[in-house]
């Protein structure tokens, strides 16, 4: 009993920090757009240091659980390349080329049913944020599934990308939808929130 409680904490603080990481990676890409809309997380906080304090994250989720931490990784990173599928990225690959090559790697590297998880899991969680984020990026312009497909199309959508993820792997699913819960939890207690000076000595002023 002990051995398998161990080996849940293991994955949930894998899962944990592997959402951490790549929300602070995100964040780092967003920082401009969310300190336009009054967040100051903490991307914006540590500056240039973000991203090296985000690969230690990472390393210590692999650390804890190799095969799950890395599917959790690359799914994001496969899944964040569907808003614009044919732009060009650094790599000068399309993006969908990219996404395919993430899958890839993680195929190999934790089998097929930690890949379908990975493409699954991340696709049901990412638009279900646009589903809660789907007022606020209609006001601002950003890519939204649910603006782009509607909500039923996104609801049916997220059902069965959570089927497909709890029949390749159930235990990562149920484990995975806790350390989303507690990722929220962490990057809301992070982000500072701003308004704009009426009459101060600058333009923003941090509240909290």
């Amino acid at each position: 009993m002990y051995g398998s409680w161990l080996d849940l904490a293991r994955l949930f603080g894998a899962l944990l920090l592997a959402g951490l990481a790549v929300k602070w990676m995100d964040d780092v890409l967003d920082v401009d757009y969310d300190l336009c809309q009054g967040q100051r997380t903490l991307a914006a906080r540590f500056g240039r240091a973000a991203l090296p304090y985000a690969m230690v994250v990472m390393a210590c989720a692999v650390a804890l659980a190799e095969a799950p931490a890395i599917a959790a990784f690359l799914g994001a990173y496969a899944v964040g390349m569907f808003a614009r599928p044919f732009e060009r990225l650094p790599s000068q690959l399309p993006a969908w080329a990219e996404s395919l090559i993430a899958l890839g790697l993680c195929a190999l590297i934790v089998g097929w049913r930690g890949a379908l998880w990975a493409a699954s899991f991340m696709l049901a969680v990412d638009w279900l944020d646009d589903l809660v984020d789907r007022f606020r990026d209609a006001e601002t312009g950003q890519w939204n599934a649910v603006i782009r497909f509607g909500v039923v199309e996104v609801l049916l959508t997220i059902l069965g990308a959570m089927a497909v993820a709890i029949f390749s792997e159930v235990v990562w699913s149920l484990v995975g939808l806790v350390a989303l819960a507690a990722v929220n939890v962490v990057s809301e207690t992070t982000t500072s929130k701003l308004v704009r000076e009426d009459r101060g000595e600058g333009p923003w002023s941090r509240l909290s």
